[in-house]
């Protein structure tokens, strides 16, 4: 079982703006029509409650967006691309690999994070047209989409918590049900800490823990008691396996089912399915058979098992996927409010920074100067005109010159060197 990855996340370029001249029959020399490129698709990341391993990016893939769709001609504008939505379970923390910060904890199911923007689409020829230039050649290109490293760490919440006393069975039955290897021993507490397993049941997974064993007065704090309810709190669905063997295995589940009622916090609450055990020993078998009509009057559902043999152990597998997604629907019908989608902090595009780097060169760094950057041809004069144009009005001119810089200096904007023209 994965429950710790890294995957690369890249999302979609913007598609580029399209230069075209708008072309009739009576209309041969037509003002620029070129439409804009759309907006590249964002990488989400969902908590989803019927994941329940990070498995599925243990190849450490790329996982890429689409990219957005080029302008076109009368004025046309791209589509933009649909996010990319990576599904997980939920209790997944996403970390950003370069700084170790968390981006989002996803603790509710529908939880989503946008943990790669998609990039914007380029502006058409139409767009930079004015009085002085009314038939621009030029398009802006599509701008790339932001590529990020993360970490994803699954803090496993259990599905179905194996409760019952101690040595009745819960860690064969993981064992049965799971490549998980709890310690297994004839004698009480063998379990010190909850052992995880998932569990493989009609093409589906859910993670089962076998818990510490529960004993009379664990409300109050006998034994291993606060700490064992504390973990079974998370679960949502309990399987109670009974020791068949014992002399009053029906006295056995009356009170583990009072101190979980004693302890609260819903734990009585949770839906519950009753696991005979021990059926491979005669004695076993023939006290299922003498207090059936007991059992059955209880009110849970139960199947009957030999967890040491493997009988019955499939049948009880699905039965607890069967509960556990009824759990899971009618949580989902109790959140009645949306759950939003954690976004990054708002790009404040009319801002940037000036300075001088250790190489003497003047950087002016900002998400708008950037991107017109990285998005303009600087090599071909009018598109490096409208660049120098609207650094001007950012007051771009202002800050270089406080820095020393004159026309003709070199500067970078965006990863790109260019010659400053005031």
């Amino acid at each position: 079982m994965i429950d710790q990855v890294e995957i690369e996340v890249v999302a979609g370029k913007g598609g580029d703006g399209a230069v075209s001249f708008h072309r009739e029959k009576f209309t041969p020399r037509g003002g620029p029509d070129g439409g804009d490129g759309g907006r590249g698709g964002d990488v989400i990341i969902r908590a989803d409650r019927r994941r329940s391993t990070l498995d599925a990016f243990s190849d450490r893939r790329s996982q890429r967006a689409q990219d957005g769709i080029a302008g076109g001609v009368n004025q046309r504008k791209g589509a933009a691309a649909p996010s990319m939505e990576l599904r997980v379970p939920v209790g997944t923390v996403i970390y950003d690999l370069e700084t170790d910060e968390v981006i989002a904890d996803l603790t509710v199911e529908g939880m989503a994070a946008i943990v790669a923007r998609g990039g914007r689409g380029g502006r058409g020829n139409k767009r930079f047209a004015n009085s002085t230039r009314q038939a621009p050649r030029f398009a802006q290109r599509g701008a790339l989409g932001q590529k990020r490293w993360l970490r994803l760490d699954l803090k496993l919440l259990a599905d179905v918590g194996l409760v019952g006393l101690p040595n009745a069975g819960k860690s064969t039955l993981l064992t049965a049900w799971s490549r998980a290897r709890p310690k297994i021993a004839a004698y009480p507490f063998t379990t010190l800490d909850p052992e995880l397993g998932v569990v493989l049941a009609g093409g589906e997974t859910f993670v089962a823990a076998d818990m510490p064993g529960l004993i009379e007065g664990a409300s109050q704090g006998v034994g291993l008691g606060h700490e064992f309810l504390r973990h079974i709190e998370r679960t949502r669905v309990l399987v109670h396996v009974l020791d068949m063997t014992r002399e009053e295995p029906l006295e056995d589940f009356a009170m583990i089912n009072g101190e979980l009622h004693a302890f609260g916090h819903g734990l009585s609450e949770k839906p519950q399915i009753v696991a005979l055990n021990k059926i491979d020993d005669p004695d076993g078998r023939a006290r299922v058979e003498l207090l059936e009509r007991e059992i059955a009057a209880l009110g849970f559902p139960y199947r009957a098992i030999s967890a040491a043999a493997g009988e019955g152990t499939q049948a009880l597998a699905a039965l607890a996927l069967t509960v556990l997604r009824q759990a899971q629907d009618a949580e989902a019908v109790a959140e009645s409010e949306a759950i939003p989608i954690i976004e990054p902090d708002p790009v404040r595009r009319g801002r940037y920074d000036s300075y001088v780097d250790e190489d003497g060169v003047a950087v002016i760094d900002g998400p708008t100067p950037n991107w017109l950057a990285q998005t303009l041809d600087l090599h071909d004069r009018d598109p490096r005109e409208e660049f120098y144009t609207r650094l001007r009005r950012m007051g771009v001119a202002r800050a270089l010159r406080r820095l020393g810089v004159e026309d003709g200096d070199t500067i970078r904007v965006g990863g790109v060197e260019v010659r400053w023209q005031d």
